[in-house]
């Protein structure tokens, strides 16, 4: 499946149901099989990082790879790689408004 078929909204959603963080793989930019589906996803995530980073959530909860399907010792080092940074950023920011509710 293309990056390019990742919705925002899906994003927002994960972020919404509590997820600490998302990563999207791509392709390289110029190695999509459908042309333009990499791109369009550069270019969602640069809005969606914004908007994360407007509404408190923080714009580095979001990474986007550029992986190739040869490439798995990069996906498994950028999965390692994230989840080491979201656990040094720590819980997102609505999980603790729930928590705090409680």
């Amino acid at each position: 499946m293309c990056s390019g078929r990742v919705s925002p909204h899906f994003v927002l959603k994960a972020f919404q149901k509590g997820a600490d963080g998302v990563i999207i793989a791509a392709c390289h930019l110029g190695e999509c099989h459908y042309q333009k589906g990499n791109y369009l996803t550069a270019k969602r995530v640069d809005v969606l990082r914004d908007m994360l980073k407007f509404v408190g959530i923080g714009e580095d909860r979001l990474r986007l790879e550029y992986i190739a399907t040869s490439e798995s010792d990069k996906l498994s080092r950028s999965f390692t790689s994230f989840t080491e940074q979201i656990r040094t950023i720590g819980p997102s920011p609505i999980k603790r408004k729930e928590f705090a509710r409680g």
